[in-house]
């Protein structure tokens, strides 16, 4: 098995980790927007929007992925349905993306308001008493520390995400572990332990790229704030 494994499997493997990276990339992405949103309404006034967003986020904070998946996958059709519109012939990796976008917005708000909440005040506040209009302080002052401050929970984040990914292949989304899955079920179960064992090693590898590179952009910014100081 382990000279199959070598010529057949791992390649096929290798094959998938694109839309693998797909499925993590596009939710960072786009949750990094929404939760940005989310996030400056839950640092704003206590009005209805806030308590809106509040319950938003404690519902995906509070439910299991897995569970936000399948709501997502069987009752998006049906939503859009009363309006007249047909989403069925969507894949179920756009599914995924979604539920993992709503997911994760969540998380990403609540570590942004944590960084936030972390940020000296009298920094904000030195930055608007030299001239900085509140979008320039937004951008310049505001966010690079909100960031230092939340890089280590964003990076614990970001890894999380990339391994859930292999979740996706219950809604029948073929990234790594569902190939992994379809190659087992298909030799009916002859050499698993390899093919999973394979599977997660390049889970291993790709978690710990990505954690280099977060380390790398804190130590980016450190230097950055040292040669601004």
């Amino acid at each position: 098995m382990p000279s199959d494994l070598m010529q057949t499997v791992v390649p096929g493997l290798i094959e998938h980790i694109p839309i693998t990276l797909v499925y993590w990339f596009v939710p960072s992405v786009l949750s990094l927007l929404f939760g940005t949103l989310l996030c400056i309404v839950r640092v704003g006034r206590h009005n209805v929007l806030y308590w809106i967003c509040t319950i938003y986020i404690s519902f995906f904070r509070g439910t299991p992925g897995i569970v936000q998946i399948y709501l997502v996958f069987f009752g998006l059709p049906k939503l859009f349905w009363i309006f007249g519109i047909d989403i069925n012939d969507w894949s179920a990796g756009i599914y995924f993306i979604i539920a993992t976008t709503m997911n994760l917005s969540c998380f990403m708000c609540e570590t942004l308001r944590g960084g936030y909440v972390g940020v000296d005040k009298g920094q904000i506040e030195t930055g608007l008493s030299i001239g900085f209009s509140r979008t320039q302080n937004f951008f310049r002052v505001i966010v690079p520390q909100t960031l230092k401050v939340a890089i280590l929970n964003l990076k614990n984040l970001e890894i999380d995400v990339l391994k859930d990914t292999s979740v996706a292949f219950t809604i029948g989304a073929v990234e790594m572990l569902g190939y992994a899955k379809g190659v087992i079920a298909a030799s009916y179960g002859s050499g698993q332990l390899w093919i999973l064992g394979a599977a997660a090693v390049i889970y291993f590898v790709m978690c710990t790229v990505l954690e280099i590179v977060f380390t790398l952009i804190s130590h980016r910014m450190e230097r950055y704030e040292r040669r601004v100081a």
